[in-house]
């Protein structure tokens, strides 16, 4: 992991904002996942071929953009590295989006964890990327950005807030990147449940 600072507290609002988006992110992420596995039920062929269409449709979006393909790590670490600029993030953000949607709709092995932590910084990176356009002496960059979406998006979507917030730490070792992070997992948590009831 790079070394994460926090440049000043007056970014912590940038946090809340972060929060809210990272809500919507894993609505969308799950409401997505939800989409694919019915349009797979309602496919006129037997649920024993649903892979060969699933397998199609993300090999098709792999030849473009391969970083899809398992859990990502690779292009998470870009991200937190910041390797990327903001159109690559925006496209492999929509591309994993749909690749793992399709993945799960179509009933293939796969999980939401680390897809949901591809998508974290990929957002994080791109909300820290913009943030900085207008308050380029307060943002501290978009890899501190990244990590702090990492967890926002996939504390809502693992139902699970508090581990998220100890495993971040646990990878950082900083208490302010951890309270900064704190306050984006809560606001997306908490927005979460109260628009999806859980």
């Amino acid at each position: 992991m790079p070394p994460f600072t926090v440049g000043s507290f007056r970014e912590f609002p940038a946090d809340v904002l972060l929060g809210f988006l990272a809500a919507r992110v894993a609505m969308l992420f799950m409401a997505t996942s939800v989409l694919a596995q019915d349009t797979a039920k309602r496919l006129p062929v037997p649920a024993w071929l649903h892979p060969t269409f699933g397998g199609l449709v993300v090999g098709t979006i792999a030849v473009f953009y391969p970083q899809v393909l398992g859990v990502g790590y690779e292009t998470t670490d870009s991200l937190l590295q910041g390797n990327l600029t903001m159109v690559p993030m925006i496209t492999l953000f929509v591309a994993k989006l749909i690749a793992t949607a399709v993945t799960l709709g179509s009933g293939f092995g796969g999980g939401v964890f680390s897809p949901s932590l591809f998508l974290g910084a990929a957002v994080g990176a791109t909300f820290g990327t913009i943030a900085a356009i207008p308050f380029p002496e307060l943002a501290s960059g978009p890899t501190l950005y990244a990590i702090i979406g990492m967890a926002a998006v996939a504390a809502p979507v693992l139902g699970a807030p508090m581990s998220t917030i100890l495993i971040l730490f646990e990878l950082t070792g900083d208490f302010t990147v951890t309270a900064a992070a704190m306050i984006a997992v809560v606001v997306a948590s908490i927005t979460t449940r109260q628009f999806i009831g859980k």
